[in-house]
């Protein structure tokens, strides 16, 4: 048997390996993977008659069926794939694109409220195709349509998760911004039609909500109210700042702190991301061993917390990717047997894309968080093992917030630079200066704006605390991005120096290993 040695652990995480690349490929070449239904069909057919045959008249496991394994699973992403691509038909909302129409919907998402407009993801259940035309008696035909909608419209009157709405406007197929791919980055969400301040009335809707959606409203309703606590008790640009870290509001962040932030390499801290979690849940778990909690004790718990407030903040799909990512992260980092969790990050990505393909080109979100753990995963150790081996007081919790930050910003870098042109060269420093406040402008983040609104009088002094610290981290980021070389601006990077760089440092990652 030429695969006795081979663990059926490393088998597995070449199956997955093999459906994201299968996603990967069809992804990033549609022209030469993306194949008609057909064809993938027989392919996965014929692959998986040969294993079972194989397997039936000789038992033995080899290479060619190894190669076959990850060849069916290879197959099944490029049709995973090619099964997320939208299909036009009368029945879809995007089939009316450039047309004048009206249809009937309801608010699925979270409004997402900005400085002058709000944009809501409406469901549509019904498009009306007949006309109603004065004086006759003639009435519109309702017709069952499906298909998402992003209707931007003026900032009142409000409306909120689960509203029906009847809407009239003229539908807009999204487009390619400058170098911004917007019409990718909505069809990430299932979006193919766009709506601009078009007329609502409220629906007379029977749509039943469930049990979890009603739950959800309330959820958001709750969050409502401690955004409006953080508006009366902080003034701007901490109060923006705020609900960003906190609650994953970042439409109001005014566009030169945004900036200030990504100079300074600390764009993870104003929102809810992998990275961001994953650092605020180790320096809790850290926090918590040193005041004499067991390690398993201190995972649980710090688990337990992560969990809580996704839901406090209405569990949106960018939070609980960031959740499940940072969750690895602390297993990654505080239990044995380091490198298995790749497995378990590779599954998790599998899983994650099996739901939605396209976030593997199309959301940066997805691959820093991915990129960032998988780092966090092989390169803590290393750093980790580099501050054994210098000879000054340890710092433990410096040395750490330095560790994880170096570890995480590797794998990351050609990312980085690849859609946003920059690299900051100061973030280890701005790093180590800002975020041990994160636990703390995080726990009293959510206290304040609670307690804020039982005694709303008192909501200034409640804030004070977190309106300090939120004012000493802009001005590090600011500060610091006025000194010289603090980051470089690089316009183009050619591919194979991308491919170089992850060459080399897998190489070197393995030679680490091998040593160790």
């Amino acid at each position: 048997d030429m695969l006795a040695n081979f663990s059926r652990a490393k088998l597995f995480l070449y199956i997955c390996l093999s459906f994201i690349i299968g996603i990967a490929s069809a992804s990033f070449w549609q022209g030469i993977f993306l194949i008609d239904d057909l064809r993938l069909f027989s392919s996965v057919i014929v692959c998986a008659v040969i294993i079972i045959l194989w397997r039936l008249f000789n038992r033995k496991t080899n290479i060619a069926v190894f190669f076959l394994l990850c060849l069916l699973f290879f197959f099944l992403g490029l049709w995973r794939y090619r099964a997320s691509l939208p299909v036009t038909s009368p029945d879809k909302i995007w089939f009316y694109n450039g047309q004048e129409v009206s249809f009937i919907g309801q608010v699925n998402q979270e409004p997402d409220v900005r400085q002058n407009s709000v944009k809501l993801t409406v469901k549509t259940r019904f498009i009306k195709t007949g006309n109603l035309l004065p004086n006759t008696e003639r009435e519109a035909v309702f017709a069952p349509v499906a298909g998402n909608v992003l209707v931007t419209t003026k900032l009142y009157p409000r409306h909120h998760y689960g509203d029906a709405l009847d809407i009239k406007c003229k539908l807009k197929q999204p487009e390619q911004i400058d170098d911004f791919y917007y019409d990718r980055y909505l069809a990430m969400q299932g979006i193919y039609s766009l709506c601009y301040y078009p007329s609502i009335t409220n629906a007379d809707s029977s749509f039943s909500l469930p049990w979890p959606t009603e739950v959800y409203a309330a959820i958001l309703k709750l969050k409502e109210k401690l955004a409006m606590a953080m508006n009366t008790g902080l003034p701007e640009p901490e109060n923006s700042l705020l609900q960003g870290m906190v609650l994953n509001n970042r439409g109001e962040l005014p566009a030169e702190l945004n900036n200030a932030f990504a100079q300074a390499g600390i764009t993870h801290i104003i929102a809810i991301s992998g990275m961001n979690i994953a650092i605020i849940s180790v320096i809790i778990i850290n926090a918590l061993i040193i005041i004499g909690v067991s390690r398993r004790l201190a995972l649980f718990l710090s688990a337990g917390a992560l969990l809580i407030y996704l839901v406090l903040i209405g569990l949106p799909a960018s939070a609980v990717r960031a959740g499940l990512m940072a969750l690895l992260a602390m297993l990654a980092v505080f239990l044995g047997r380091l490198h298995k969790l790749t497995n378990g990050l590779v599954l998790a990505a599998a899983l994650m894309l099996m739901i939605n393909p396209k976030m593997l080109r199309d959301d940066i979100g997805f691959q820093l968080s991915f990129l960032a753990l998988l780092s966090i995963i092989y390169l803590y150790p290393l750093f980790n093992d580099l501050w054994e081996k210098i000879k000054i007081p340890p710092f433990r919790g410096a040395r750490d917030i330095i560790s994880l930050t170096l570890a995480a910003q590797v794998l990351t870098l050609p990312v980085i630079v690849l859609n946003f042109h920059q690299v900051s060269v100061i973030a280890p420093l701005v790093n180590v200066m800002v975020l041990f406040l994160l636990p703390f402008i995080m726990v009293s983040g959510l206290l304040a704006p609670l307690i804020s609104l039982f005694v709303p009088t008192l909501a200034w002094l409640i804030f004070t605390p977190t309106y300090l610290m939120l004012a000493y981290m802009i001005w590090v980021a600011e500060a610091a991005v006025r000194l010289p070389l603090a980051y470089l601006e690089i316009e183009y990077i050619w591919v194979g120096w991308i491919a170089l760089f992850y060459l080399l440092v897998s190489g070197g990652i393995w030679w680490y290993n091998k040593r160790a």
